[in-house]
């Protein structure tokens, strides 16, 4: 039943999208909101993987509760990132990026900037990580049917793990390049990329907390004892701290510069009709997660850390709607409360659902939690 449920939605964003599309005279808004969905899920997903490939360098043995989900969650979502990639890449680039018309745009454009360099950047090193990604999902699954792992075996995991950090940097530093520096002619800034991808590791980390309570057996949160949600607990504000510790530097900078070709799209997102959305998206990634996380009894309540996880979700979202529309968009309805926009949002959850329902029809012999030492 709920496979059909979140088929219908996602079949509603989609249908949606297209008919807006097809019946709204200017688009570029609509596109923006998909580029949004796009960069905010694949961030999340890639999280999964992430996560567990950061535990296992930390040698942090609560982890490995959710660490296979983590890495069933970057790999199920393949298709959908690609499909996703490919249309945002045919249909709305012309939209988004300004260097994709260099008729219209009178000034000079770096070499840098060209459809066909933004298509293979990304699919190499998105490519790549999610193939570093798979050979240490396979290379895990190995070593735990082996009742006595031998050093060698750690050892290559351990690289691998090594390399999925390395490409996960890449991917995202490229990512937050494309849809975040280069939809501004000539911005750029050096914090940008950083706080773009701790922002989806803090997400990430959130929303797979939020899957364990449906892709592992038993009762939602029966198997969290207080060492995990502690654990899990600190590592949401260590992320939550670091997020806005790169959003401070960044903003420091250009202020006390006053810079403001440097300045203008960073201020921008906190003026205007875009005030209430940036509000929330301080309150809800470091506000409220901070005063919450810092009372033991939130942090070792189950519920009280699923209620913080989605929080942050939701004021990480925001963050990417921020990085986006303002280019787009001075003022008017804004398109997050459009018919077309939830059904974005909504449709972009169910794919994600979808991806991991599917991945553990198809693969049975796939636990979302590996067997316990």
């Amino acid at each position: 039943m709920i496979f059909w449920v979140l088929l219908v939605i996602l079949l509603n964003g989609i249908i949606s999208f297209v008919y807006s599309v097809q019946t709204t005279q200017e688009t570029t808004n609509l596109w923006a909101m998909l580029a949004v969905n796009f960069v905010f899920f694949v961030g999340i997903t890639q999280a999964g993987v992430a996560f567990s490939v950061i535990m296992r360098l930390a040698r942090s043995e609560w982890a490995r509760y959710f660490s296979r989900l983590g890495e069933i969650m970057t790999l199920s979502f393949i298709p959908i990132a690609a499909v996703m990639f490919i249309i945002l890449y045919v249909g709305g680039a012309n939209h988004l990026f300004y260097w994709a018309n260099p008729e219209k745009f009178h000034g000079p454009i770096s070499p840098w900037l060209g459809k066909g360099l933004f298509f293979w950047r990304n699919l190499i090193a998105n490519a790549l990580f999610y193939i570093t990604s798979y050979l240490y999902f396979s290379s895990g699954r190995r070593e735990e049917k082996q009742a006595h792992p031998r050093e060698d075996i750690k050892k290559r995991l351990n690289i691998i793990a090594a390399a999925v950090c390395f490409f996960y940097v890449i991917a995202n530093t490229l990512i937050a390049w494309d849809f975040g520096m280069m939809i501004i002619p000539h911005w750029e800034s050096s914090v940008f990329a950083p706080y773009f991808w701790s922002g989806n590791l803090l997400a990430g980390f959130a929303f797979l907390y939020l899957m364990s309570f449906f892709f592992i057996p038993g009762k939602p949160g029966e198997h969290l004892n207080k060492h995990i949600l502690d654990s899990m607990g600190k590592v949401l504000i260590g992320f939550v701290l670091l997020w806005v510790y790169l959003f401070w530097s960044q903003y420091i900078v250009l202020w006390y510069g006053n810079l403001p070709d440097r300045a203008g799209p960073v201020f921008r997102q906190m003026k205007g009709h875009y005030t209430p959305a940036f509000t929330i998206m301080m309150a809800a990634i470091f506000i409220v997660p901070f005063f919450a996380l810092i009372f033991r009894r939130i942090k070792l309540s189950v519920n009280g850390l699923a209620a913080v996880a989605v929080i942050i979700c939701i004021g990480v979202w925001i963050s990417k709607y921020l990085m986006i529309l303002p280019v787009f968009s001075e003022g008017g309805t804004p398109v997050i409360i459009t018919w077309t926009g939830i059904s974005l949002i909504l449709g972009g959850l169910a794919a994600a659902l979808l991806s991991l329902i599917i991945f553990f029809r198809l693969c049975h012999d796939v636990k979302a939690m590996p067997e316990q030492e």
